[in-house]
């Protein structure tokens, strides 16, 4: 009985060990976010959201937040999405609230994850989303 129970010890052990030491595949992680929100900024500096909010919001294909766009707000200058900005409309269409959430879904050639994106959004908003 000793034995089987050495021996039964002993093949678990050895399972466990071969198990653990086995080359495993390990799923990719996403890429981490590069964007940095110390200091954003709509046009000015290095780190600025208009290339974003033409690109993604629809200002450089005549969608949804250019002039005339299927929205009603345009985002073609700094202040038609700062008035946004500032009554929260903005803040509560891609963060939540009583509005269905913008999708911020990356376009063709776009780094930038879609939660980069809205870490950026919210670090300008935050910031007071200066000019």
């Amino acid at each position: 009985m000793k034995t089987k129970l050495v021996v039964g010890s002993i093949l678990l052990l050895a399972v466990i060990l071969i198990n653990s030491c086995e080359d495993k595949q390990v799923a990719p992680v996403a890429a981490a976010c590069t964007t940095d929100t110390m200091k954003v900024t709509y046009s000015s500096g290095s780190n600025t959201m208009v290339q974003i909010i033409n690109t993604q919001c629809g200002v450089n294909n005549s969608a949804c937040h250019a002039p005339k766009g299927a929205s009603g707000y345009d985002y073609s200058t700094y202040a038609g999405i700062s008035a946004n900005a500032k009554n929260g409309l903005l803040y509560a269409a891609l963060f939540g609230g009583n509005v269905p959430q913008m999708p911020l879904t990356p376009q063709a050639g776009w780094s930038d994850s879609s939660a980069c994106m809205r870490e950026k959004f919210k670090a300008w908003i935050s910031q007071g989303y200066p000019e």
